[in-house]
């Protein structure tokens, strides 16, 4: 009788192990690859066409890729609101960082931000990470085109 129950107990046993192990294989992993993220900064720029500094607001979705050790390209865009006159729009980039150690990253990035008039920016940025989620960014960008600079510092939250 007690032979009869270990058996039991251990097919059962098994039997759970295995209904476990099956739904584990049906859960979605999640993909480091694939992120969110949001920057507020005061953009200070020079000679833009923004009439004064004003309030960024960035949320941005992306997609990075790994090239070698602490290198890897990325491509990320979202929508773009300006605290001056409530001005909303968009923007998109991409780029690559470095990662110099685990809390501090540099980059170069292509950026076009369309607030009520569209720019292109190759920018320069810096990122000291200050928890996982919040980092303090520093973003320098110069438009060949114009001859437009801006500098912008700002707070990340990587959701």
């Amino acid at each position: 009788m007690v032979k009869s129950l270990i058996i039991t107990l251990l097919a059962t046993c098994a039997s759970m192990a295995t209904q476990a192990a099956d739904w584990a294989v049906v859960q979605p992993q999640s993909n480091p690859s694939l992120y969110v993220k949001s920057y507020s900064g005061v953009l200070l720029d020079g000679h833009s066409h923004h009439s004064d500094s004003f309030d960024l607001w960035l949320v941005n979705s992306g997609y990075q890729y790994p090239v070698v050790d602490d290198v890897t390209l990325f491509m990320e865009a979202g929508p773009a609101v300006a605290d001056q006159n409530r001005t909303s729009g968009f923007n998109m980039s991409s780029g690559v960082r470095y990662q110099l150690s685990p809390a501090f990253n540099i980059g170069s990035q292509i950026k076009h931000l369309d607030l009520n008039k569209a720019s292109t920016l190759l920018e320069l940025n810096s990122s000291l990470l200050l928890t996982p989620r919040l980092s303090l960014t520093a973003n320098y960008g110069v438009s060949a085109i114009t001859a437009d600079q801006a500098l912008s510092l700002g707070v990340g939250f990587n959701f």
